[in-house]
């Protein structure tokens, strides 16, 4: 993956916070789909909620980490609340629906460690060096 040098944020976080969303959205369509085909309970919902929230977050804090040239634990941090806020943004106009306030705490609670894994992760992983002949 390129570095992205002396760039600005919207360049580093663009694509990690878009596929993040996207890898959010489909797992929580995979969720849904189990539990509409009997595989998962209605009571399991809020947990494969939280589950697909934090595999999305993490794999958008990881590219954004890994993508920035300077700052990486920071930009993997920024890129998973910018997630969750275009989550948060995306659910309030789809609903419109009153706001539950301990479980927008718990969805935050779960975005900010996953954010710090998925940003020490990707802050972490070594480079490939390429040689050339």
């Amino acid at each position: 993956m390129k570095k992205v040098e002396n760039a600005p944020i919207g360049q580093i976080l663009g694509f990690p916070v878009l596929f993040g969303l996207g890898a959010t959205l489909i797992l929580m369509a995979v969720g849904s789909f189990a539990v509409l085909s009997g595989k998962a309970e209605a009571g399991q919902v809020p947990m494969l909620t939280l589950v697909c929230l934090a595999i999305g977050d993490l794999c958008a804090s990881m590219l954004a980490a890994r993508r920035a040239a300077r700052s990486r634990l920071l930009s993997g941090m920024a890129a998973g609340l910018v997630l969750f806020a275009c989550l948060v943004v995306l659910s309030l106009v789809w609903l419109g629906q009153a706001i539950s306030v301990p479980r927008v705490g718990i969805n935050f609670a779960v975005t900010a460690v996953s954010s710090l894994c998925g940003g020490m992760l990707g802050a972490s992983m070594k480079r490939k060096k390429h040689r050339k002949s």
